[in-house]
């Protein structure tokens, strides 16, 4: 089944958007960096990070003790608004990826990529709204966190199940391609390797997911461009 009749280089401009996408889901990661919390409380047995210890808070007594330090939850709202231009750009960036590598490849297996990363977007959304509401209920007094906490767990395996599964349709493509990138495909099995391992063992797993993760949004930006920027060229 062939999903375009474009020339080779007019199909590859989409990696380019891609690109382009990606780099300002990187530039957010940065920023997002710095708008964090400074301080918080103990984090659970194995997590580095308060943002990956939030999202997969385990009880109560867990989420008040990260944020005990004052204004810590507070510097969490502000990550979690602007997590949601966040979001907005790496689902984009992994849609217009998945796209592109249907148009170039015409396998519309692909599109089941595409399609996942809007799925992944409302996970996340959803996600959040459950973070920002965990921090609101934390201010009223005798209100329970049990419900949102288990709407959260949820949501929060929805987006992050869902990016080990779009990673593994990524790895069934750089295993068809040649040169140094088909080396690509190891790297990109790492997230459903730790999300598997993370779902039965919280901790140190979950951190190792997420960073396999930003590694294949570090090389699929990269990929982009350059497919993008030899497509312009040689137009």
């Amino acid at each position: 089944m062939h999903l375009s009749g474009f020339s080779w280089a007019m199909r590859d401009r989409l990696f380019l958007i891609s690109g382009i996408l990606g780099l300002g889901a990187l530039v957010m990661t940065l920023m997002l960096s710095f708008v964090g919390p400074r301080e918080t409380g103990p984090l659970p047995p194995g997590f580095i990070t308060p943002v990956m210890a939030f999202e997969f808070a385990g009880s109560e007594a867990e989420v008040y003790q990260l944020f005990e330090p004052e204004g810590s939850a507070t510097a969490m709202d502000r990550v979690n608004r602007w997590d949601f231009l966040f979001m907005a750009l790496y689902s984009a960036f992994l849609g217009t990826f998945a796209l592109a590598v249907a148009r170039r490849t015409d396998e519309p297996i692909y599109l089941i990529a595409a399609a996942l990363a809007l799925a992944i977007l409302l996970a996340d959304v959803l996600e959040n709204v459950q973070l920002l509401g965990i921090t609101y209920r934390m201010q009223l007094d005798g209100v329970s966190l049990i419900g949102a906490l288990a709407r959260l767990n949820v949501f929060t395996w929805l987006k992050w199940g869902g990016l080990a599964v779009y990673f593994l349709f990524i790895a069934l493509y750089f295993h068809g391609t040649s040169g140094a990138w088909r080396h690509a495909r190891l790297p990109a099995l790492l997230p459903a390797l730790f999300a598997a391992v993370a779902f039965f063992m919280r901790g140190l797993a979950n951190e190792l997911m997420a960073l396999s993760i930003g590694v294949m949004f570090v090389l699929l930006t990269i990929y982009a461009l350059r497919a993008g920027f030899t497509a312009t060229n040689t137009a």
